[in-house]
């Protein structure tokens, strides 16, 4: 289904991943800074296990995505690909999610495919805070509208 893929969402974008990127070099530059014996090397080291840290999660976060095509829906989450096919879903819901934090004030919008046998199914994209909530109701009509064009018995 990679082939022929209508839709492709993925969380963030291309300057989300270059800036990942240069932070990974960034650990990378600092890990050899300090295998080289330059003064102050134990702070190269804390420094290089920080970005290489926050890099591994950037990227696992960054790998999320998702297709729609012919065949339905594939999704990918951190670890594996995942497929669900049209006539499985129900409907696609929106919902508004609290933050993990209490402080931060805003909700998050994530959606839910409901599928016919009654579990929910979470999407990993699209996924928005409170400022993104325009192109996000533009992903959900897109993504609703491959549903009800390929949904079998939809004329």
């Amino acid at each position: 289904m990679t082939t022929n893929a209508e839709l492709s969402f993925r969380i963030m974008g291309a300057s989300a991943r270059r800036a990942t990127a240069l932070a990974a070099l960034a650990a990378v530059g600092a890990g050899v800074a300090a295998g080289l014996g330059v003064p102050g090397g134990d702070q190269w080291v804390a420094c290089s296990s920080v970005l290489a840290a926050g890099t591994l999660m950037a990227f696992g976060f960054l790998r999320r995505r998702l297709e729609a095509g012919q065949d339905g829906l594939r999704y990918r989450t951190v670890l594996r690909w995942h497929r669900l096919e049209w006539d499985e879903i129900d409907r696609f819901e929106d919902v508004r999610v609290q933050p993990g934090d209490r402080r931060l004030s805003t909700h998050n919008l994530r959606v839910v495919a409901k599928l016919r046998s009654g579990e929910a199914v979470w999407l990993p994209v699209p996924y928005a805070g409170s400022v993104d909530a325009f192109r996000f109701e533009d992903q959900l009509r897109a993504l609703r509208a491959a549903h009800h064009h390929y949904r079998p018995g939809t004329p």
